[in-house]
């Protein structure tokens, strides 16, 4: 439970969200389980798409926080092409549970 709350903390820093509002960590914890879950769809291990020490996994799951986090995000389609490059390069490495 501690690395979740950890990485809900990163996310938050990510978004930009002072750490006393907590008024979006639901969605934000939603977001991150998506990314996990996207990562393993992606070839990516489930060992390590839980690995939160992990600094790809940990950049991974901040970026796709970035893409779907709100609405009307004009930069969603770069963070998006980004986590999608994470997850090839995670898929192609051994240590990811790829290649």
């Amino acid at each position: 439970m501690a690395e979740k709350v950890q990485m809900l903390d990163a996310c938050r820093d990510a978004l930009r969200i002072p750490a006393d509002v907590t008024d979006y960590d639901d969605e934000i914890a939603d977001l991150i389980d998506a990314a996990r879950a996207a990562m393993r769809a992606g070839g990516v291990s489930v060992d390590k798409s839980q690995d939160d020490s992990d600094g790809t996994v940990r950049l991974a799951i901040k970026v796709f926080c970035k893409a779907n986090f709100g609405m009307d995000n004009p930069d969603a389609d770069r963070y998006m092409h980004t986590f999608d490059e994470l997850v090839t390069l995670m898929h192609g490495a051994s240590d990811y549970g790829g290649a």
